[in-house]
């Protein structure tokens, strides 16, 4: 759901998500919270795609790191029930919400889901490297990640980093929100000098079920691997080593 921002407020709704098996997957989050702690259809769309596939996807032999969780990833606690092992990331001051988010979705479910919160900051590859491992994780996992341009370089630089030539990247994205529209094509203008991109499914974002729902506006899920392209790999390679040189992105001043 892109790194957390916004303000928390006093209050909570939830959201509910049915399992093909007849589970309910259930979720807190702070309505009017900002971006990271309210749901959005893309969230949404990829919670709904995990569960559909979930055999075709082999997700129980899946190892998922997803970025920008939020503190309400209807996607990563799917993730957390069908995969293997799966480690919910944002920024350390979001990381009880995720904690909460993970204890209340799974009470009482047994046996747990091997689910975790961790701290990765897309501002911060020099702490990534330090936490993370490339290759990993062989799934990458992210929703509505493509919002403030601000974040863009960040999180490319991120993926860069986590990815190695198995790596599949699951990306689910709106086209639009109730007071934004981001730039989807310069992002994917972006990535493309580095990435193979395919299109799994794109779907109207009403009726998804979440609370932010935009009407007219759809949600497309892609799938990323690294290009095996000689000149895109020394291109990753290239802009990876400069990434390293620039350091913590210390002057990043968040709305």
């Amino acid at each position: 759901m892109g790194q957390a921002l916004g303000v928390k407020t006093q209050g909570t709704s939830m959201v509910s998500l049915q399992l093909k098996d007849g589970r309910l997957l259930q979720a807190r989050y702070i309505p009017d919270g900002g971006l990271g702690y309210t749901p959005w259809p893309g969230n949404f769309a990829m919670a709904r795609y995990l569960d559909t596939h979930k055999d075709e996807l082999k997700l129980s032999e899946r190892h998922v790191i997803e970025l920008g969780s939020g503190a309400c990833s209807v996607s990563g606690l799917m993730a957390g029930i069908h995969c293997k092992k799966v480690e919910l990331t944002d920024r350390l001051e979001v990381l009880e919400e995720i904690d909460a988010a993970i204890g209340f979705a799974f009470q009482g479910m047994s046996p747990m889901p091997n689910c975790s919160a961790k701290v990765l900051d897309w501002a911060d590859l020099e702490f990534t490297e330090t936490a993370f491992t490339p290759g990993k994780a062989d799934t990458l996992m992210m929703s509505d990640v493509v919002y403030f341009p601000m974040l863009k370089n960040p999180l490319v630089h991120t993926l860069l980093f986590l990815c190695n030539a198995n790596t599949e990247v699951l990306w689910a994205n709106c086209d639009r929100y109730p007071s934004y529209v981001p730039d989807m094509e310069d992002f994917l203008q972006l990535i493309r000098e580095f990435f193979d991109i395919s299109e799994l499914e794109e779907r109207p974002q009403q009726g998804l079920g979440g609370p932010n729902e935009v009407i007219g506006g759809r949600v497309c899920i892609r799938s990323l691997r690294l290009s095996s392209d000689p000149a895109k790999v020394a291109a990753a390679k290239e802009e990876l080593e400069m990434a390293k040189i620039g350091g913590p992105v210390e002057s990043w001043k968040w709305p």
